[in-house]
């Protein structure tokens, strides 16, 4: 029978104590702002606007969120951008992986020279906002998608992914007649599913928390992705005369604080909800890009 010694097990209460610290400090900024989202107005000035467990909660914000018109378009054009987004830049990344996995290709060390480069140097705001207005993008979806349509990382992960791959299983689908395009998707596809899943994830959500290039390349407030309507209501600005004029009604009973704290939650529900789906992928290819690169 194995018996611990007292370093070591004094060594595994320390990390167990220093685990719980820190799933504590992860969880509790989400614990509080549940609690502050389902606060009313005279228990949130009761208790000094620090809520973490309310004594009688209501649900009352989020009914207004889910009647606001411009909560819900806001959300759906997070939803569109978050899929297809990703979705474009699998693609756009996958095709360019698997062709500069060919060490014949001419050229390939170039190419892999200037896509390190956008790695290590961006173009600078101006310069690719003068991009975007030159082809037309300006108020448009699309300038939310297009400048980051390839993953320059996750390329070179999934190329270095594809280069790994037994040399025999390319062969061996030349040999049954498969071309390049059948090759790409039932051979290098299926397994490099983890890390696409893993890169996927990422963009997924990148593009639902991203709302700097949404103020910068939108000038209709109807077009506003959510992360950028949350952020005008916690600065405070205007974002809808029948929005605020819902909370000039209901201003008894729910507060602005308790508006933006459910929007907060609505805001981060999805992402909740799709990561369990893909997280026995997402470890799987954060695991083999690690030992593949």
């Amino acid at each position: 029978m194995y018996v611990r010694s007292r370093s070591e097990t004094m060594y595994q209460v320390i990390l167990h104590v220093m685990v719980i610290i820190v799933a504590i400090a992860s969880v509790f900024p989400l614990i509080y702002v549940l609690g502050m989202s389902l606060t009313t107005q005279p228990e949130l000035i009761a208790r000094h606007y620090f809520v973490i467990i309310p004594h009688e909660p209501t649900l009352e914000a989020y009914r207004r969120i889910i009647t606001s018109p411009l909560i819900w378009n806001s959300f759906l054009i997070s939803v569109i951008r978050s899929v297809v987004g990703p979705l474009l830049t699998l693609v756009f990344t996958l095709i360019g992986a698997y062709v500069l996995s060919h060490r014949t290709l001419p050229g390939r060390n170039a190419m892999l020279f200037f896509i390190l480069a956008t790695i290590l140097f961006g173009g600078g705001l101006i310069p690719t906002y003068l991009v975007v207005k030159d082809l037309h993008l300006i108020d448009s979806l699309w300038s939310l998608i297009i400048p980051g349509l390839v993953d320059s990382f996750g390329l070179l992960v999934i190329k270095i992914f594809i280069e790994n791959l037994p040399d025999g299983l390319m062969d061996s689908a030349k040999i049954d007649g498969a071309g390049e395009i059948q090759t790409l998707v039932h051979v290098v596809i299926p397994l490099a599913a983890p890390a696409l899943a893993a890169i996927g994830l990422f963009g997924v959500v990148s593009h639902w928390n991203s709302w700097f290039d949404a103020l910068i390349y939108l000038n209709d407030a109807n077009k506003y992705p959510l992360q950028l309507v949350l952020k005008n209501m916690l600065t405070g600005q205007v974002i809808g005369d029948q929005f605020r004029q819902t909370m000039i009604q209901d201003s008894a009973r729910i507060t602005p604080e308790s508006m933006k704290m459910a929007t907060v939650i609505f805001g981060i529900l999805p992402i909740l909800c799709v990561y369990p789906f893909l997280q026995k992928h997402f470890i799987k290819g954060m695991y083999l890009g690690a030992v593949k690169g």
